[in-house]
């Protein structure tokens, strides 16, 4: 059993060492979007139209502070665009409130009736697209919080790269304690296991999307067929970059922390259930995938600090021979704690939070196995 432990605490070792590596050449490599004035331009060339896309359903608790930080953006010219799909609570009311506050800035729509074979998002934005009038169509979402340079930096990034697409992963907001706790660790999973080097290179299969940010050219979201191309899709966004890098668009993944931030989810039944669709679906409901990726998690992020007890237990009976062990768990363990640490940082968490990461892979290893055997009973997850 000794033995055994000690062979474990050098394959996580190896495992952590990996992941450090591959995480300080995402940090080097990762383009990143930086706030940045819109360039002004000659009267012969005046700036594009932007047509911001927000879905909403149910977000009375999000809409205002979204819809305001989209109006104060620093970029002209602009239109919004809310399509509402079918909401049960106040959200009707607050749009109807800002429609006649902004009547030139604010367009709502009420989505007829989700038709069979579609998801609720695709349907209504497939409804609100064909409104748009600008050259960019901006598809966010209601928890999104924006800079009032987001759309300007995010404009102006794009047009300087010649994108067709961008899409950008968010700052972290959160506010309770499960959501400081689970929340920074599932958005760096998901970049480790999604990284955007790949993601970005043309010639790469693997496709990862925002929906929280996707930039994209009214002519290329036209080309790949919109929405109505994906419509059965419960990851739209993954969805739209695989067809736009199939039909050789230029996109891009980039980090755009600095320019908005998104609080997904505000309770732990919340958390479990949304990461659990994400997976689920992000995996393409494959089992074995799945249980492989909960079966990681637990092991190296959870079970390196549960195993402690054991191994100094051997140590302090075999000292001649698990001594050393012992010393080198410690180094891997801070290790492990750094990264979690660092990793909290980079999507602008608090750091100290990076402290819980053994319980946050512990419970997110419960979600990834979850979500594996709803898919091995070929199970479906609604989104909403």
């Amino acid at each position: 059993m000794g033995d055994l432990l000690a062979f474990f605490y050098l394959l996580t070792a190896g495992v952590w060492l990996s992941r450090s590596r591959r995480a300080l050449e995402a940090l080097r490599e990762n383009p990143v979007v930086k706030p940045t004035p819109a360039p002004e331009r000659p009267p012969s060339q005046p700036r594009p139209l932007v047509s911001i896309l927000l879905p909403v359903k149910n977000e009375e608790i999000n809409l205002e502070a979204c819809l305001d930080r989209l109006l104060a953006q620093d970029y002209q010219p602009k239109e919004i665009i809310v399509i509402n799909d079918h909401s049960l609570d106040r959200t009707a009311e607050i749009l109807s409130r800002y429609r006649q506050l902004y009547t030139n800035e604010i367009r709502v729509l009420e989505a007829p009736p989700v038709p069979s074979g579609w998801t609720g998002k695709n349907w209504a934005l497939a409804q609100g697209s064909p409104l748009a009038r600008g050259d960019w169509l901006l598809f966010t979402d209601a928890d999104t919080r924006h800079e009032p340079w987001s759309l300007s930096s995010a404009l102006t990034h794009g047009e300087g790269k010649d994108l067709d697409l961008l899409t950008l992963a968010p700052r972290c907001l959160t506010g309770g304690f499960w959501e400081k706790v689970l929340q920074p660790t599932a958005m760096a999973l998901m970049g480790l296991w999604f990284p955007f080097t790949r993601v970005n290179h043309p010639a790469s299969p693997l496709s990862f999307g925002n929906g929280q940010y996707l930039l994209i050219r009214k002519k290329a979201y036209q080309a790949v067929g919109g929405h109505e191309r994906v419509r059965e899709a419960f990851l739209e966004d993954f969805a739209l970059v695989r067809e736009a890098k199939k039909a050789r668009f230029r996109i891009e993944c980039a980090i755009g922390t600095a320019i908005y931030g998104t609080r997904m989810y505000r309770s732990f039944p919340g958390i479990w259930q949304g990461w659990r669709r994400i997976f689920f679906h992000a995996f393409e409901k494959k089992p074995w995938v799945l249980f492989k990726k909960a079966l990681l998690v637990f092991s190296f992020s959870f079970l390196p600090f549960f195993f402690l007890p054991f191994l100094t237990s051997y140590a302090l009976t075999n000292p001649h021979r698990f001594g050393a062990f012992w010393g080198a768990s410690f180094p891997i363990l801070t290790l492990i704690l750094l990264t979690a640490w660092k990793a909290h940082r980079i999507v602008g968490a608090r750091r100290r939070f990076g402290l819980w990461h053994p319980l946050a892979g512990f419970i997110l290893a419960g979600i990834l196995g979850d979500a594996a055997w709803t898919a091995l009973q070929k199970k479906e997850l609604r989104w909403r």
